[in-house]
């Protein structure tokens, strides 16, 4: 796994999550402020879901 350096930018306080119309795209993840108000969108395409979905077991992010 590759580590970044966490950028100097707002922090999202909940977010939602979304599909289009478009088989070809993915999840789409939309953060939000405190307020509500949303920061930007990130797509997460279907080719990477699995392996997202892997990381998440594998650091132990997954919840019971």
């Amino acid at each position: 796994m590759i580590r970044v350096d966490r950028p100097d930018c707002e922090k999202a306080y909940a977010f939602d999550t979304a599909t289009c119309g478009d088989p070809e795209c993915g999840l789409h993840i939309v953060p939000k402020r405190a307020s509500g108000k949303p920061i930007c969108e990130i797509v997460i395409g279907r080719g990477q879901l699995r392996e997202v979905l892997a990381m998440i077991h594998d650091l132990g992010l997954d919840l019971p």
